[in-house]
């Protein structure tokens, strides 16, 4: 394995258990026994760095998710595996991490949620639209408007739990329900039929307590 690759493997290692500020980067020469200067050869500076290596991974990912939606021929399972499979990826990384990263290295932050946009638009919103020339969604529903419905349930990304009539609730559990009714609600008779089945069985466990 290169030295590229072991220093982005360090840096993630770490990237899910602190901020960016606090990642050090003598820490990761130390612990991958080069030396400071050999690692600033590979990357000119710390910036460099962390915009290289969430690069590389979100690119990676997005490689994983391409492969879950090519897998599947219904649209609108398609568009259920995939939003489920990013939810996944959020739990894997703090959202709260991400929100570090956009206050403390906003050019980066801006670049990674460029890249998801533009993977959102080429993957989510082809599904989208076959979903509604396959009679599976309502035609007066716009595609964007769908998008924004579904990124209207996220809650504050700093807290795991919401507290709602003395109650505590996970938010990722609440935002995997918000997401399935939202998809569900806009689905023809012949769509419901589908998303009730995804439900029953893929969905139960990750939605109910």
């Amino acid at each position: 394995m290169e030295y590229k690759e072991k220093i982005m493997q360090e840096f993630m290692q770490q990237f899910v258990q602190k901020d960016c500020r606090d990642i050090k980067v003598d820490n990761i020469a130390e612990n991958l026994g080069i030396s400071k200067r050999t690692l600033y050869e590979i990357f000119p500076s710390k910036d460099e760095m962390i915009k290289q290596t969430l690069h590389h991974y979100q690119s990676k990912n997005q490689e994983k998710l391409l492969a879950v939606w090519s897998g599947e021929k219904n649209p609108l399972v398609q568009i259920l595996k995939i939003s489920y499979a990013i939810i996944d990826d959020t739990n894997q990384i703090s959202i709260a991490r991400l929100l570090h990263l956009k206050k403390q290295y906003p050019e980066i932050a801006v670049g990674l949620m460029a890249m998801h946009a533009r993977f959102m638009k080429n993957v989510m919103l082809k599904s989208y639209e076959n979903a509604q020339k396959e009679g599976l969604i309502f035609p007066e529903v716009e595609p964007e408007f769908l998008l924004a419905l579904l990124a209207s349930g996220e809650k504050d990304p700093r807290q795991r739990t919401f507290t709602f009539m003395g109650k505590e609730f996970d938010v990722m559990k609440l935002f995997a329900a918000h997401l399935f009714t939202i998809i569900r609600g806009v689905s023809t008779f012949k769509g419901v039929e589908i998303c009730d089945t995804y439900y029953y069985t893929v969905l139960k466990d990750k939605i109910e307590r």
